[in-house]
């Protein structure tokens, strides 16, 4: 980092150098990004360690531009990005799934996410252990 901010959701933080400071602040971008405090606004100078389920891609968004992403892929984003939750489908959809909230970030600035998800691994994973039985 070189004095921006980058906004990073609080399970990918893995460590920084100490130029870089943290505040679990409610910002207005991690409000509308539907993920409250379980952002961190990094800003500073330093390394800045991220992790993630998966490999992380980077993506440029120019000026202007917009990228969608499902919010369980997103890591990490510049603090230069502007960002608004979008349903998926309709209403319906989004009030009965419990799902369909994506986030759009207009740009400029970097995007960082994440190829899995790790809720969709769990949601995989539910079905297919044991059910316990009543028979002792």
């Amino acid at each position: 980092m070189q004095g921006e901010t980058v906004l990073v959701q609080a399970g990918s933080f893995m460590a920084s150098e100490v130029g870089v400071d943290f505040s679990a602040k409610i910002s207005g971008k991690a409000f509308m990004a539907g993920e409250g405090l379980s952002i961190l606004e990094a800003k500073g100078v330093g390394k800045l360690l991220v992790s993630s389920y998966g490999a992380i891609y980077e993506k440029t968004v120019a000026p202007g531009e917009k990228y969608v992403v499902d919010s369980s892929h997103l890591v990490a984003f510049d603090g230069t990005l502007s960002v608004q939750p979008r349903p998926v489908g309709g209403l319906k959809s989004t009030l009965l799934s419990g799902e369909g909230l994506v986030i759009q970030l207009t740009g400029p600035g970097r995007i960082f996410i994440q190829t899995r998800s790790p809720q969709a691994l769990i949601n995989w994973i539910i079905p297919q252990l044991p059910k316990q039985s009543n028979n002792h």
